[in-house]
């Protein structure tokens, strides 16, 4: 026999399955990056933390096979009910300096890609700043030599400047999304 607690407004379940002299112990909770999670148990006689969720394909999840003797001498079979509990919340970092003059960040650069595939690969960049001209726009890309290089389609499109104190890989776009090269008359990089 299963039993199955919701956690948390519905964020997530804990569950308890009885497999002969042992109970196998579920968890699932949604992972919205808040910190450290742990799970537990609830009996008539107690608590049994059942220990920290860890990051997989669908949040946040626990799987444990806990000897039933040992869930009778914490109190807690059978489970009246369960729950999933912030430990430790996670860290914020200070907020990042002002971009440099010029130069706005920017959250979600693939919004402004003329083409899917681009649109794909800018999906995963972080850190970039957008500086707009009358001919279209500039994307600077945080780049480390010896790391792999962002927008790697538009490798040859790229010329690195040193922004902030950290190199960048600068893009030009026309006012489509669609890549220019970087030497082009009047375009935005050179301005």
């Amino acid at each position: 026999m299963e039993r199955r607690f919701p956690v948390e407004g519905g964020r997530g379940w804990v569950s308890v399955r009885e497999e002969g002299d042992r109970a196998v112990c579920l968890a699932r909770f949604d992972d919205k990056g808040e910190g450290l999670y742990k799970a537990y148990l609830l009996g008539n006689g107690g608590r049994l933390d059942l220990g920290a969720l860890l990051p997989g394909e669908e949040g946040l999840a626990l799987k444990r096979n806990i000897p039933l003797e040992r869930l009778r001498q914490a109190g807690v079979w059978p489970p009246v009910g369960a729950g999933v509990q912030l430990v430790s919340p996670a860290r914020r970092g200070t907020p990042p300096p002002p971009p440099p003059p010029g130069w706005a960040r920017e959250p979600r650069p693939q919004r402004l890609m003329g083409e899917e595939l681009l649109a794909q690969c800018a999906g995963e960049l972080r850190g970039a700043l957008l500086r707009r001209g009358e001919e279209g726009f500039a994307l600077a890309v945080p780049w480390v030599p010896g790391r792999e290089f962002p927008l790697t389609p538009l490798f040859c499109f790229a010329r690195v400047e040193e922004l902030e104190g950290r190199s960048f890989a600068v893009f030009s776009f026309n006012r489509c999304g669609c890549p220019c090269l970087p030497h082009r008359e009047g375009g935005v990089v050179e301005g």
